[in-house]
């Protein structure tokens, strides 16, 4: 699938840039797509948590992760 990608530029401090770049060479990736892998999770997490706290409003039940193991019978 092809994406149409949009320039973005970020400024880190320097500490941070040289972590960065330690990182990105430890894991054989470029720099750009670790920024992208981390926004697009980020994205992801926060409209999971909109997701929940909508459902919550509307007074949904709301099932924990061990209550759906335990209800599936797919205990640890």
């Amino acid at each position: 699938m092809k994406y149409s990608l949009t320039p973005l530029s970020v400024r880190l401090p320097l500490g941070a840039d040289k972590i960065l770049n330690s990182l990105v060479k430890n894991l054989h990736i470029s720099k750009g797509e670790f920024i992208r892998s981390a926004i697009l999770e980020k994205i992801e997490d926060a409209l999971d948590i909109k997701l929940i706290k909508d459902t919550a409003r509307k007074n949904k039940k709301l099932y924990s992760l061990e209550e759906v193991k335990r209800e599936l019978d797919m205990e640890d």
